[in-house]
């Protein structure tokens, strides 16, 4: 009767401790949840939040307040989700028990203190519907971050129930930062206050009952004002003032900071020329003028708006945000979004349901390209040697999500595109509002997606298994090992290389490669022994079976070139020709390709060393001086990519192609098209079609004739339309807004 009596008291902590035994259970086979890091700590700081709160009025309203005993309850709880992943990590592997402690220890004790501390404060001031407050309250918090994401130009959000939250999927790297420390140092103050205040000053906060509700709402509201200015979010009067150079068209304003005159004119007109052209395909225009915002690098976007490694639109802010160098391969793409709020859906005009595959396979699908080649040719090259996905689960929920991204970016678009020919743009949009494919094309989604299938199986292949497998053998981040630790670590280990800290980055480098072999590890950790005047112990690290660890994937032959790099940088030349013909016959990419037929002429002029050895400067005159001799279109690309990376001056480079051009087979070909968007974007129009028309000259069996042909119109329209938007149409509105 005694045992009945003290289970029947202990029953919500029982019931408690066994939700968050079966939940931390659960995540034990759940990606990212299963490693002792930032999405445990995370997730379980909910649900402390969550189960400390409801606990604790539990135990008040039975009359059973006792603050000790409480706290030790809640200790308890504490520990549950740590002693189940400990356990779990010590079975499979930990990433880092360092990290994963300090994120538990940021992120989760704050929350459940803070389910505490609302608890004691609510029974405090509430006779009634207690419950119904705390969840009103948790409700409220969790809504803050959806404000400032739908009001705001960040996808980063700060928040007391699970600390923070960094973007979006496609920043991998992560760790406890200052930033986090503060903002928890922020609700911990809370809750310690509130806490010693109700245990300590009671008659104090019963004397001045309105006055201590009214300053803690007030507190909460200077919080969330200041929450820019103390780095916990962005605000757009923020974002203008650090990107404060501005230039206005008829239908955009750009926001830039660093770039050149003539790289944000060139983006200006850029913006117009996809405006026209989406206008016309899509049959609609935006309803108001378009704010894009360039920064200056991959760094600044994920300091100010969250995602350092993928450009991204807010359709309903009629914002895009870039980085300025991705902006080129991005940019219509993003514009797509921008156009699609037109006939989307909801506050956020997005497709319906939120359907990542609609919503992204509409941009890929009027983008038209990818890497230059045609998206549905690129579909069919990757359906035609098994790498394929499922229609059907990839247009339903967030599957898309789960899938290699390139994978999900490319059918989707390919679908989309299929569907676009099929039954024209109108029905289309018509999907994209509703999700309700039967009800709008009449027919099963199943029954198309096998007419899709058909349709990919009987196209011509552009390539074989070996360029599939370079551009789709890569994992998504829920397919990989440690992916935060290990993205963390590999961006401190090369900061370290770039310093010439060596035994640092070697340390790390050899740290990551002991939890997973990882690509940018071992060549970085090659290049560690190269300056140590080691190659020799860099040859056999890419030799010694780690090579084979990345079959069937596009390091494979990445890490054949860095190999035949280092055999010739230790005068082994036959074996790095060996190489380099080796990867020319697998023919994994054009561009690698492309590489391996440069480095063999190099090495046939016994200047491969020198080159590998040089400086960009020295790169650049070494190509130009064989271009001279005798023109080769495998150097242009890398002639071209040199002379941006050193601003040289453009009339400086275009004489190094004073030459007639012959235009009969691809590498003539794209190295032309190339050369037209150099031209272009040196605001030389003219020569720019010129050469664009050159390019197309080459046409059956060329993979890049889609892309070539889109270039030829976007050079057309700049030679008729750039010079008369610049001079007359675009506005610097710096000093005004200023």
């Amino acid at each position: 009767m005694k045992l009945f009596f003290q289970l029947k008291t202990n029953l919500s902590f029982i019931v408690s401790a066994l939700i968050l035994i079966l939940i931390n259970y659960l995540f034990t086979g759940i990606a990212l949840l299963n490693t002792f890091g930032y999405e445990f700590a995370a997730v379980n700081g909910l649900l402390f939040v969550i189960i400390a709160g409801l606990f604790t009025l539990n135990k008040i309203q039975k009359a059973e307040f006792d603050l000790i005993k409480i706290l030790k309850y809640l200790l308890v709880f504490y520990f549950l989700p740590l002693i189940i992943t400990l356990i779990n990590s010590l079975l499979t592997m930990f990433c880092s028990f360092w990290d994963g402690m300090l994120f538990y220890l940021l992120i989760s004790l704050p929350s459940l203190l803070l389910g505490f501390s609302l608890a004691l404060l609510i029974d405090f001031y509430f006779k009634k519907l207690k419950r119904s407050v705390f969840i009103f309250i948790i409700l409220l918090l969790a809504l803050i971050p959806v404000i400032e994401i739908y009001f705001y130009p960040q996808i980063y959000f700060y928040s007391p129930l699970i600390g923070f939250f960094p973007g979006n999927i496609y920043d991998e790297g992560l760790s406890p930062d200052l930033k986090l420390f503060w903002h928890q140092i922020v609700v911990l103050f809370f809750c310690i206050a509130v806490i010693l205040l109700i245990y300590r000053r009671p008659k104090i906060l019963l004397a001045k009952r309105n006055s201590i509700l009214s300053g803690v709402i007030f507190l909460f509201i200077l919080f969330q004002f200041l929450s820019p200015f103390l780095g916990f979010s962005t605000s757009f009067y923020k974002l203008d003032n650090t990107l404060d150079k501005t230039i206005e068209t008829d239908n955009f304003i750009l926001h830039y900071d660093k770039l050149t005159e003539q790289e944000a004119e060139y983006i200006s007109v850029s913006q117009e020329y996809y405006h026209y052209i989406l206008t016309d395909y899509l049959k609609v225009n935006p309803a108001r003028k378009i704010n894009v915002y360039v920064f200056n690098n991959s760094e600044q976007k994920k300091h100010l708006f969250g995602a350092g490694n993928a450009d991204v639109t807010k359709p309903w802010q009629y914002a895009v945000y870039l980085s300025a160098e991705s902006w080129d391969n991005t940019l219509k793409h993003e514009l797509v979004h921008i156009f699609s709020a037109e006939f989307g859906t909801g506050i956020f005009k997005l497709a319906a349901g939120f359907n990542p595959a609609l919503i992204e396979g509409v941009a890929k699908a009027v983008e038209g390209v990818s890497y230059d080649y045609e998206l549905i040719d690129f579909t069919a090259l990757a359906y035609n040697h098994n790498y394929r996905l499922n229609i059907i689960p990839l247009f339903s929920g967030f599957n898309f999500f789960r899938s290699n991204a390139a994978l999900g970016y490319t059918y989707s678009g390919a679908f989309i595109k299929y569907l676009i020919d099929k039954y024209d743009i109108n029905k289309v949009k018509e999907f994209y509002a509703t999700n309700d494919f039967e009800s709008v094309f009449n027919k099963k989604l199943e029954d198309e997606k096998k007419l899709f299938e058909q349709y990919l199986s009987v196209l011509p292949g552009i390539a074989g298994k070996e360029m599939v497998d370079y551009y789709f053998g890569r994992l998504s981040i829920i397919q990989k090992v440690c992916p935060r630790y290990i993205s963390d670590r590999i961006t401190e280990a090369y900061n370290y290389l770039a310093k010439g800290d060596l035994n640092k980055a070697e340390k790390l480098f050899t740290e990551v490669n002991s939890k997973s072999i990882n690509y940018s590890a071992l060549i970085g950790l090659s290049e560690v022994y190269h300056k140590k005047k080691e190659t020799y112990k860099a040859m056999k690290l890419l030799s010694d079976g780690n090579l084979k660890k990345f079959s069937d994937s596009p390091y494979e032959y990445l890490l054949m070139l860095r190999l035949g790099d280092l055999n010739a940088l230790n005068d082994l030349y036959p074996i790095s020709g060996i190489i380099y013909q080796k990867i020319i016959e697998s023919n994994p990419s054009f561009n690698l390709v492309s590489l391996s037929k440069q480095r063999l002429k190099l090495l046939d002029k016994d200047l491969l060393k020198t080159y590998l050895e040089g400086n960009d400067s020295l790169k650049y005159k070494i190509l130009v001086n064989l271009n001279n001799d005798s023109l080769d279109y495998n150097l242009i690309p890398s002639i071209l990519n040199l002379s941006k990376s050193m601003s040289i001056n453009y009339k400086q480079v275009l004489k190094n192609f004073n030459k007639t051009f012959i235009i009969d087979n691809l590498e003539s070909s794209y190295a032309v098209y190339k050369l037209s968007e150099f031209m272009m974007a040196n605001r030389d129009y003219a020569n720019a079609r010129k050469y664009s028309a050159l390019a197309l000259r080459y046409k059956n069996g060329n993979p890049f004739y889609f892309a070539i042909k889109q270039n030829f119109n976007k050079t057309t329209w700049f030679f008729n339309n750039a010079d008369s938007l610049i001079n007359k149409n675009i506005t610097d509105t710096t000093d005004v807004i200023n």
